[in-house]
């Protein structure tokens, strides 16, 4: 995701019986369906199941099916730059469908009396639908391992043991990462280090060398040669540039 939405309406709607039509111009919309139906939906025809949710773009043909009336909770919504999320067109959400759509019903109710809270809570349920869809070839596997790796910073990271415990081998695991992020494992590691520490560096009073340990660097000799050579600065230089560059550094 890349963009927060900006929600226009966010409702229980009732359709049908009959064949039902339409295109929602220029807004985005999320659809929570409680029933079975079958849809066309941007030239693309769709068997919906009770419990799916769907993303569609702006202006897409929507074309419904509906044998009996039907009450589904949609949100229609706004981006400010770009589409928000790479979205499925349907996915089945499973066990969480009714948590979902009462976060969604809830949002509904915020829309005019508080528009930024109603906009978090559709935020959530888009992050729900898109993590609900089946996830590319070594996708799950990365997500899973930097799940684990941003857990275990402060600790030593054997990849072997990682590996083993996501149960891949060493190359495989390498091979993921080089696919999904364009680099290793190890360089990913001392990666989210480098930002963990620069990030405590910049925002805490934690002495030097408690910054090193909680981010898995305990000799302050080779904490400092990490950070020389991924920032270019000493981790006092760090620092120092985090308070010079803090909103609040002029009125000091």
């Amino acid at each position: 995701m890349s963009t927060p939405p900006r929600p226009r309406a966010i409702a229980l709607g009732r359709h049908g019986p009959g064949r039902l039509t339409y295109r929602l111009h220029g807004l985005w919309q999320v659809h929570l369906y409680p029933y079975a139906t079958s849809a066309v939906i941007g030239g693309v025809r769709l068997d919906i199941r009770p419990g799916c949710a769907g993303v569609t773009p702006p202006d897409a043909v929507m074309e419904y099916e509906l044998a009996r009336p039907s009450a589904h909770v949609y949100a229609h919504f706004a981006v400010t730059a770009g589409p928000p999320i790479d979205a499925p067109a349907l996915v089945d959400l499973g066990r969480s469908y009714a948590r979902t759509e009462a976060a969604l019903l809830e949002a509904a109710g915020w829309v005019q009396q508080a528009p930024d809270r109603a906009a978090a809570r559709l935020w959530d349920v888009l992050w729900q639908v898109v993590a609900a869809a089946p996830a590319a070839p070594g996708q799950d596997l990365v997500a899973r391992a930097r799940d684990v790796i941003e857990a275990r910073l402060p600790a030593a990271i054997d990849i072997g043991h990682l590996a083993h415990q996501l149960g891949c081998t060493h190359a495989h695991l390498t091979r993921s990462f080089r696919t999904r992020l364009d680099t290793t494992v190890i360089a990913y590691v001392r990666h989210r280090r480098v930002e963990r520490a620069a990030h405590l560096l910049r925002s805490s009073s934690l002495p030097i060398s408690e910054v090193a340990r909680q981010v898995g660097v305990a000799d302050l000799h080779a904490f400092n040669k990490l950070l020389r050579r991924e920032l270019g600065s000493a981790p006092r230089a760090v620092r120092q540039k985090g308070k010079s560059d803090s909103p609040h550094s002029h009125y000091r």
